[in-house]
């Protein structure tokens, strides 16, 4: 009987595993919320995945991902009304350290506009540069260049073996984050101030006080979170472009050497024109 019930039951592969966990794990966040929360060990989570056909190294992985992402800030005022000011986003790439950090260096410089300010054998620091580059990242409203309104972007790029590394990047948007801070205090200081003054006279008006102070709080802090958001996603994109290669970067079909970008393999130089002497 045990056997016709183990034959019948249905098995699932490790990607329909992770389909289901996902769906699950969307329809509970759609519930309200316990009062207490519960945590899980990562030595749970590893037997848990093993049961479910994953494989230890892909979870020791993922949870070396998630606490790389979690970068050390002081807790203050302005982190706990709009958030962490330093992102960073870690992926590993099957290529050589040297490529890696070569082509996002040229990524950071030719896409994102930024300056290289320090570079040493462990990373490499970029800023917006010099007061030029200042003016170009207050005029840039394409929405393009989100890196180039950071304090400062560091890269760095370890290899692990196996002809694989790490790529790092950290942006530092702490500017942003006192900026938009600065600006929601002072635009709800001359909205409430107004409101205060006619309070003297007529008290109703001080019930426009406090959402005269917090509106803007709020408006600013969604325009942080969008900043945040966008260079985020510029991070993604400049990891998949290293993880995609540079163009023309490979070996050649021919020879099997290194071809350099632009070079066409097989090319044979064209004769130069000369007259024969009958004409």
């Amino acid at each position: 009987m045990a056997a016709q019930e183990n034959k019948g039951e249905e098995r699932l592969t490790p990607a329909e595993v992770e389909l289901v966990l996902r769906r699950a794990a969307e329809l509970a966040a759609r519930r309200p919320r316990a009062a207490v929360v519960r945590s899980v060990s990562s030595e749970v989570l590893v037997e848990v995945a093993s049961a479910a056909g994953i494989a230890e190294r892909d979870v020791r992985r993922a949870l070396f991902d998630l606490y790389g992402q979690k970068t050390a800030e002081p807790f203050t005022l302005a982190r706990r009304f709009y958030g962490p000011a330093r992102l960073r986003k870690v992926r590993e790439i099957e290529r050589s350290p040297e490529r890696i950090r070569e082509h996002l260096e040229e990524l950071l410089r030719r896409d994102q506009g930024l300056k290289m300010r320090r570079k040493t054998e462990a990373s490499t620091i970029f800023d917006s540069g010099d007061l030029l580059g200042t003016v170009r990242r207050a005029l840039d409203f394409s929405g393009n260049r989100s890196l180039l309104k950071a304090r400062s972007v560091e890269l760095r790029v370890e290899g692990v073996g196996d002809g694989r590394s790490d790529a790092n990047l950290t942006a530092d948007v702490a500017n942003q984050r006192g900026e938009y801070l600065s600006l929601g205090g002072i635009l709800g200081a001359t909205l409430a101030l107004p409101l205060a003054i006619a309070g003297v006279y007529d008290w109703l008006y001080f019930l426009g006080v406090l959402p005269a102070l917090v509106a803007p709080a709020i408006g600013f802090k969604l325009a942080y979170q969008k900043a945040c958001a966008d260079a985020r996603r510029a991070m993604d994109d400049l990891l998949d472009a290293a993880e995609e290669g540079a163009p023309g970067e490979g070996l050649s079909e021919e020879t099997g050497e290194d071809r350099m970008p632009g070079q066409i393999p097989g090319l044979k130089p064209i004769p130069r024109f000369t007259r024969s002497g009958e004409e």
